[in-house]
């Protein structure tokens, strides 16, 4: 069955009918955007972690497809929004278990180690320095988020790159006015900006 044609809420219909389908195509056109977002909101550069609360958002929206409201939000701000929920609990249980941990030889920034920027052995006919060098900036964007003054803005600029840049949706994302977001979103991109230029980086914000 062809899907892809549809849009967000027409997919919601098609699940709520019974149409696996229309979940195979919401996953395509959203896992990867979402397992980004997930890296960032938690924090921890732990990509099996972001696999996994990926796969949580999508079960949740099988489970909680019928209270889905396209007056009162598009999917993809109640999409985020969910997943932003369930990183902000992962997070939270995190640093409980960091903080309840009396092991002697507990390290609490093992598992927040960066991962390499190579995960695998390169292949000769890859881009290898095609491979190092956008390995390299998205290590200085992962810094720079870091950086930002409060969550609250990262998750912003995240939303704004992630989620297609319509203002209305991440007003709604982050529960402000138009002009909150818009301000938001422009302090982002501004220190984005600025600690980028300080890493060697220019024109990479978008």
């Amino acid at each position: 069955m062809q899907v892809s044609y549809r849009s967000d809420e027409q997919l919601v219909e098609q699940l709520l009918a019974g149409e696996t389908a229309a979940l195979d195509e919401l996953y395509r056109r959203y896992a990867a955007r979402l397992f980004i977002f997930c890296q960032h909101t938690t924090n921890y550069n732990d990509r099996q972690a972001a696999e996994d609360l990926v796969q949580d958002v999508f079960l949740r929206v099988i489970n909680s497809a019928g209270t889905f409201n396209p007056d009162k939000a598009t999917f993809r701000t109640w999409l985020f929004t969910i997943a932003r929920n369930r990183c902000h609990d992962y997070t939270r249980h995190k640093s409980k278990v960091r903080f309840e941990s009396l092991e002697p030889n507990h390290n609490p920034g093992a598992d927040s180690e960066p991962a390499a920027p190579l995960e695998r052995i390169p292949h000769p006919d890859d881009d290898v320095e095609g491979t190092v060098i956008q390995a390299a900036l998205d290590a200085a964007i992962t810094d720079c988020l870091k950086r930002l003054d409060s969550r609250e803005e990262r998750e912003a600029i995240l939303h704004y790159y992630l989620g297609g840049k319509v203002l209305r949706e991440i007003a709604d994302f982050i529960d402000s006015s138009l002009s909150t977001a818009r301000n938001r979103i422009t302090a982002a991109k501004e220190k984005l900006r600025r600690c980028l230029e300080a890493k060697g980086y220019e024109n990479s914000t978008g």
